[in-house]
């Protein structure tokens, strides 16, 4: 176990004010095993690693193309960076290209900057050294992206679109309502830190990594 001391740490993600971060590596191992073992052979252990980060920014941040992949290549990346520093082991951080696979954004105060919380895979190039056995994709694909936002949240959207509504109140107390308009992204990043807008809004960015081997 380490202590992560966050004045000290330093994050890189464009060119924004980053608030928190979360990392993490999964080997996503997958065992064969034959009749009459209790164990697996070494041999028959395959992993299929990934790395994740999460970072959550003040707004604006800079856009990112959502478009879906149209061949047989790697969708589009950006970079980030996290370097941990505290006591303890296991401090070891991230850096390089991701893939982002969700975008959200809150606007809660009016008179506050909205916050934007970036969700980052990769399944290749990793940091962490990777296993014997490890397959790593020959291409990430990107999927249709969907999702909602009030017209504040960064996210552009593409073709028909719909409106809709959603609110909340409790007794003794101020709620809220917004108008959502949902429909199939383009873009996303860049939520407005105006003064007086409150806002929300999410996006499910899908990937396939490709297997095909030689």
């Amino acid at each position: 176990m380490a202590i992560v001391i966050g004045a000290a740490t330093s994050a890189s993600f464009m060119s924004a004010c980053v608030i928190s971060a979360n990392w993490s590596y999964s080997p996503n191992v997958q065992r064969l095993y034959c009749i009459g073992e209790w164990v697996p052979q070494d041999a028959n252990i395959y992993y299929r690693p990934t790395e994740t980060m999460s970072l959550t920014i003040y707004s604006p941040g800079d856009s990112y193309s959502t478009a879906p992949s149209e061949g047989c290549e790697d969708a589009g990346e950006i970079q980030a960076s996290i370097t941990p520093v505290g006591c303890g082991a296991g401090l070891d951080g991230f850096s390089g290209a991701w893939q982002v696979n969700s975008y959200s954004f809150s606007k809660e105060d009016a008179s506050m900057p909205g916050q934007e919380s970036w969700s980052l895979t990769r399944w290749k190039n990793l940091t962490t050294a990777s296993p014997p056995n490890t397959v790593e994709p020959d291409w990430v694909l990107r999927g249709i992206s969907e999702g909602s936002s009030t017209g504040n949240a960064g996210i552009e959207f593409t073709g028909t679109t719909i409106e809709t509504t959603t609110g909340s109140v409790s007794a003794n107390s101020f709620g809220k309502a917004d108008t959502l308009t949902t429909g199939v992204v383009e873009s996303v990043g860049g939520g407005t830190d105006v003064s007086g807008e409150t806002g929300q809004g999410s996006v499910s960015i899908p990937y396939t990594p490709l297997y095909i081997g030689s």
